[in-house]
């Protein structure tokens, strides 16, 4: 019995170690795109790859999820804290993916 348990154990132990890197990859992976968005909404201003036309990110907007029409950020609703991945460019309505 006690053989048993050890090798369940050094087996999950075993599983652990080799499944790392693969999570440190995503987590990197995750932190990078992170940091691009923050980048992007530190600048105030998204490009729309399709038109090039600038979209402020800070006018007035409704939130998808509540409704609620507030004078802020278009990607963070103040009010239930939905937080948008894409929006309509303002110039040709296409949608620019931010996440």
């Amino acid at each position: 019995m006690k053989h048993a348990a050890l090798l369940r154990h050094v087996a999950l132990v075993a599983l652990y170690v080799a499944a790392a890197p693969v999570f440190v990859f995503l987590w990197i992976r995750r932190a990078l795109r992170a940091f691009r968005a923050s980048q992007l909404v530190r600048g105030g201003f998204i490009d729309c790859p399709h038109c090039g036309a600038r979209n402020p990110l800070d006018i007035l907007a409704t939130c998808r999820r509540c409704g609620a029409t507030e004078f802020g950020s278009r990607l963070y609703c103040g009010h239930c804290g939905e937080v948008t991945q894409g929006f309509a460019c303002d110039h040709c309505t296409a949608t620019i993916t931010v996440l």
